[in-house]
């Protein structure tokens, strides 16, 4: 059981309303800046803001969890886009996601990267090689 006064959890409640608006929530409460590093500072306080913030962060997992397919069936059909700077970025991400890889733009190049299986590379190869004909 926490030890925070109905103020904290009021507080809390509001910050949360507000998207994490400290500045206007501390006003509309009437908190003094110093008594705010104070609250953030006690373990209960700062548990239940971390509380909060892991039960947004697990709403917002299954949000997304329920377009995930309809992404994925998005990014094949962009896949074979007469564009090419649209069908070449479609693969990229499609073989990120395959693999969990972060976008090319924010990899970190130190560490190997991460294998696909060959039935996945071989379909998109066939896409990029059907979109991109051999030049002679």
């Amino acid at each position: 059981m926490n030890n925070l006064t109905p103020k904290q959890l009021e507080v809390i409640d509001d910050l949360f309303e507000s998207g994490g608006d400290e500045t206007a929530t501390l006003k509309k409460h009437n908190i003094p800046r110093k008594d705010w590093q104070l609250w953030l500072a006690d373990k209960d306080f700062a548990d239940e803001i971390a509380a909060r913030l892991q039960s947004s962060k697990r709403q917002s997992q299954i949000i997304l969890s329920k377009y995930v397919s309809i992404a994925a069936t998005k990014l094949v059909q962009l896949c074979g886009s007469e564009n090419q700077e649209t069908s070449r970025k479609a693969c990229l991400d499609i073989l990120s996601l395959q693999t969990g890889a972060k976008p090319i733009a924010e990899q970190d190049n130190s560490q190997p990267p991460q294998t696909i299986d060959p039935a996945t590379a071989s379909k998109l190869l066939a896409v990029l090689a059907e979109e991109n004909p051999p030049q002679e």
